[in-house]
């Protein structure tokens, strides 16, 4: 033991209280205060670097114009940062000592901390304070540990032991860049549509996940000074860093909004134009189809197909609104999650009344429809219904996938991380490998993605 008793135990009994403090403010039975996932603004409102989450629509193109610099400008002096260390490491004598000065790389990185990753920042600690901790909080304590170490370095570089002078300021652009560029893919593939339901999964996760992953770091950063060779406490903050940063979840981040860009893109092939993601979470569900009268004569094949999947199918008089909304009403009254396919003709009551619809027309650019509809198909297209069922089914699939590897990949990672295999091996994971671990991970879930550019939606069901 490294330390002596008195510090040791009253280490302990201030990690036991914060530990209790943490459970009691993250899980307690009174439920916290929600929020709107944007707050409307108007297409001309100032953008400013602090926008977050919450205040920065899709459709403001001022604010996706500043996302997009802060997203270049954090990828380049990440790039100037990152590139001349990983050089360094294979060559050691390819790149000159200034190129990873800690203070040069100090000032490279500080642009990206503080404006690249404002809005993870602000949106982080607001949805901390509010209890309900997102993908931003765990990547903001992340990067602040990281970026704070580095500092460290640059201020006592000549204090600490050699092993231990890497600043690991490129950790620091690492996680901003992944993360901005997860929000980034959102308000491209996503733009005019509200925040996507299959959001909720991940937000769900991520409201359990940061305070565990906010205690782990806390109790391996414990351990560590108590039980760790000396320099410990040096030592014990590097693997509580580690642990925040292999568990930082751009992967996360990037599960559902990778997936449903992809999906999106594997529509417009087919002819169809989802305009909102609440259809794709839906439509996998579908176990009615009312289809109105008018087009059934040009439609009875895609019927007949459809009926043979179990899936309930039947017409409507659409030119009756009132007995088509009933007839759609004492469907879901029933537990039937109900989808409508008409010409775009009929009343909009008619298509409200559905949980999903579709509208069969034509149209030069149906993103710019101002037709009500969750779906636009081309006019002959009576075959959609099967196709947007199977594209669901393989969307959501595929999410369950990048969650289930960003959830592995971390029941992996965080213990090798706090050390684990120190006592057997003497191996440590340091910050710069658990941040090209993350990357990885990263990687496999953008891969994973791509996949569904490859579905097929046509065919024998």
């Amino acid at each position: 033991m490294s330390l002596n008793l008195f510090i040791a135990v009253a280490c302990v009994v201030a990690a036991i209280l914060l530990t209790v403090a943490t459970v009691r403010f993250f899980f307690s039975a009174r439920q916290p205060q929600t929020q709107a996932a944007f707050t409307d603004q108007p297409a001309d409102a100032h953008a400013s670097a602090g926008d977050t989450l919450r205040t920065r629509r899709s459709d403001n193109h001022k604010s996706i114009e500043l996302l997009t610099r802060q997203l270049v400008v954090s990828a380049i002096l990440t790039l100037l940062v990152l590139l001349p260390t990983l050089v360094r490491a294979l060559y050691p004598n390819a790149v000159p000592n200034w190129l990873v000065d800690p203070w040069v790389q100090a000032i490279i990185i500080t642009p990206v901390m503080f404006y690249g990753g404002a809005p993870i920042h602000i949106d982080g600690w607001d949805a901390l304070l509010r209890r309900m901790p997102n993908m931003n909080s765990l990547a903001s304590i992340g990067t602040i540990a990281a970026y704070a170490y580095g500092i460290l370095v640059c201020l006592f570089e000549g204090a600490l032991p050699q092993p231990m002078r890497e600043p690991y300021f490129e950790v620091t652009g690492v996680i901003v860049t992944l993360v901005l560029f997860a929000r980034w893919a959102v308000d491209m593939w996503l733009p005019r549509r509200p925040a996507s339901p299959l959001q909720e999964r991940v937000d769900r996760v991520s409201r359990v996940w940061v305070p565990i992953t906010i205690l782990i770091a806390l109790w391996t950063f414990v351990c560590w000074l108590i039980f760790g060779a000396q320099p410990s406490f040096t030592r014990a903050l590097l693997m509580g860093i580690s642990v925040l940063i292999i568990a930082c979840p751009a992967a996360l981040g990037w599960a559902a909004p990778l997936s449903v860009g992809a999906a999106l893109d594997d529509a417009q092939r087919y002819g169809m134009t989802v305009r909102t993601a609440s259809a794709l979470q839906q439509a996998k569900d579908t176990s009615a189809v009312l289809v109105a009268r008018e087009l059934a004569p040009r439609a009875e094949q895609a019927i007949a197909q459809l009926s043979g999947t179990g899936v309930a199918v039947a017409k409507v008089d659409a030119r009756r609104a009132d007995e088509a909304v009933r007839a759609l009403a004492e469907r879901r009254a029933n537990g039937a999650t109900v989808m409508f396919i008409g010409d775009g003709s009929e009343d909009v009551r008619v298509r409200d009344a559905a949980d999903i619809a579709v509208a069969c027309v034509a149209l030069d650019n149906p993103e710019a429809a101002p037709i009500h509809a969750d779906v636009i198909a081309a006019p002959t297209d009576y075959a959609c219904a099967l196709k947007l069922i199977r594209l669901s089914k393989a969307t959501m699939r595929n999410i369950r996938e990048n969650l289930w590897w960003a959830f592995i990949f971390n029941l992996v990672g965080i213990p090798l991380a706090a050390g684990v295999l120190y006592p057997f091996a003497g191996w440590v994971l340091n910050p710069m490998l658990a941040c090209v671990a993350m990357i990885l991970s990263s990687i496999c879930v953008v891969l994973n993605a791509v996949r569904l550019r490859h579905c097929k939606l046509d065919g024998a069901w």
